[in-house]
């Protein structure tokens, strides 16, 4: 369960270009999950000298559209 403090969420680290492990890791799935959610336009990223990078606010995104309650 993702902890929400003020509109924050917790775990999520404060920058605003993440890499994929990191999102992985907050959202409790794969990195092969990060790599394919892009690649199909689920969540933007840009690449850094070939390295992706996924934008924290599409992360942010990604959890407020497929929220449940």
């Amino acid at each position: 369960m993702i902890k929400r403090n003020n509109g924050k969420m917790d775990g999520l680290p404060e920058k605003a270009l993440l890499r994929p492990e990191e999102v992985a890791r907050f959202l409790s799935v794969s990195l092969k999950t990060v790599y394919r959610w892009h690649d199909i336009g689920m969540i933007d990223g840009t690449k850094l000298k070939r390295v992706l990078r996924i934008y924290r606010d599409s992360v942010l995104n990604l959890v407020e559209e497929n929220r449940t309650e």
